[in-house]
């Protein structure tokens, strides 16, 4: 009975409408609830509106009413942020030297850390200094790596770095006499059409090798330096005639549906141009929920079609989303072999939302990606035809291109009939192993699909 009496007392003192106050405190919550209800693949997962709680903070209201459906290993694939801080814009255009690498626990060394050079973008503060792939990072101003002073390798001030190369006759990592000064991190325009050879042995016909880091068109609006860069590589190689090629993905995890078709036309057998090379699948909201996408020999432009019949795919656990699309997508037209660890596992795409006045920006997965086989069953990646693994011998870490590196030589070995076979693994007797990838922090959270159609 007490309460029943005191409620309408409360009533009575607070019967000043305050709709418009709650309505400017929960218009951020509201608005990524209704846009995540009407375009989210997962929108039947959400809570009911009733039991959700509009007076959190925005980024911890996106992450409450997620599906546990979106994503793996404790992050969603899923993301929201401010524009002020412009965290996922343009991941291609880095503050920074210019070079990614892991983090390595060396044996022997319980507390320094060793930073592997991967591959360095050229023009970069990194190219500057002389670093290489392969490069061992051992200090920075004389004090040694660890897990908390590493991110300052991500980008930072002008340093002097204490770099070391791999004696693979004594197996262990020799420092060089003289430190190497790099320039202070800039902005760097990483080109993901990194390297391009073309191989020929004996009276077999040549093959392809291409390096491609990320799928960009371009980093201007509208740009399409990047797309049209990948364009003129496939120019030079259509210059030769080639029945198979190497595409290295082992450090591309995703980006653009736009630049995975282009790069997916130029490779695909020329009968299955104009052919529909996989859809994307809406949630039920949508009227029409499969959108197909093409094979669309318009998009070539400049290019080329190689008109290839076996594609070798080079792969790492940091091989996702759109490089995944373009091995699912292209397997129902041609013999794709995977040579490499197993990829990541994301078979689904997002698109932005933008929100000026609140100053938010959504990529909220919105769809499935499926091959034109029906084909999407990639969640768990895939895994290789043949595992080779580019750190278990350090001696074969060697410059793209180099027919003796790890992951090249295995695929080389495939094509010739083993006539250029793998090397035995010698395994490194000196045990290394990887803390952290840069790759990572510039990751996709699923193919970028564009504009919604």
């Amino acid at each position: 009975m007490a309460v029943l009496t005191i409620l309408p007392a409360v009533v009575c003192s607070c019967g000043v409408d305050r709709w418009a106050a709650y309505a400017e405190r929960t218009k951020t919550d509201r608005w990524i609830d209704d846009t995540m209800r009407t375009w989210y693949y997962w929108y039947r997962d959400m809570p009911d509106e009733n039991h959700v709680n509009y007076f959190v903070p925005p980024f911890e209201f996106f992450e409450s009413v997620l599906s546990p459906k979106d994503g793996k290993g404790g992050y969603a694939y899923s993301t929201i942020d401010s524009l002020e801080t412009g965290t996922r814009s343009i991941p291609y255009t880095d503050y920074s030297y210019g070079f990614q690498f892991t983090t390595n626990r060396v044996e022997s060394n319980d507390t320094a850390l060793y930073a592997h050079i991967l591959y360095v973008a050229k023009d970069s503060p990194a190219d500057e200094a002389g670093l290489q792939r392969g490069d061992w990072i051992m200090e920075m101003d004389g004090e040694v790596i660890t897990q908390d002073n590493y991110a300052a390798l991500l980008g930072s001030r002008s340093m002097q770095l204490t770099v070391g190369y791999y004696d693979a006759a004594n197996d262990t990592i020799i420092a060089y006499e003289e430190p190497m000064p790099i320039a202070q991190a800039r902005t760097v325009n990483d080109n993901p059409v990194h390297h391009l050879s073309v191989f020929n042995m004996g009276n077999d016909k040549p093959i392809g090798y291409l390096v491609y880091n990320h799928f960009t068109p371009g980093m201007t609006d509208g740009g399409q330096e990047y797309d049209n860069a990948l364009r003129e590589a496939f120019r030079q190689f259509a210059a030769y005639s080639m029945d198979d090629f190497i595409l290295d993905l082992r450090y591309n995890n995703g980006g653009s549906l736009s630049s995975a078709q282009l790069l997916c036309a130029m490779l695909a057998p020329a009968s299955a141009l104009g052919q529909e090379l996989g859809y994307l699948e809406f949630n039920d909201r949508f009227a029409e929920r499969e959108q197909p996408f093409s094979l669309n020999q318009r998009l070539i432009g400049q290019g080329a079609n190689l008109n290839l019949s076996h594609l070798y795919v080079l792969t790492s656990d940091q091989t996702a989303s759109a490089s995944e699309m373009v091995i699912n997508c292209l397997m129902p037209y041609m013999d794709v072999t995977l040579i490499g660890a197993r990829t990541e596992g994301k078979n689904v795409g997002s698109t932005t939302f933008t929100n000026q006045e609140l100053g938010i920006e959504m990529h909220p997965i919105v769809c499935k990606i499926y091959n034109a086989k029906g084909q999407s069953d990639y969640e768990n990646g895939f895994q290789p035809d043949l595992t080779v693994y580019e750190n278990t011998d350090l001696s074969r870490f060697l410059p793209f291109g180099n027919p003796n590196e790890a992951l090249l030589n295995a695929a080389l070995g495939l094509i010739y009939n083993n006539s250029a076979a793998p090397q035995a693994e010698t395994k490194s007797r000196m045990k290394v192993s990887v803390t952290s990838n840069s790759i990572a922090r510039r990751a996709t959270s699923s193919v970028d699909i564009g504009t919604v159609p």
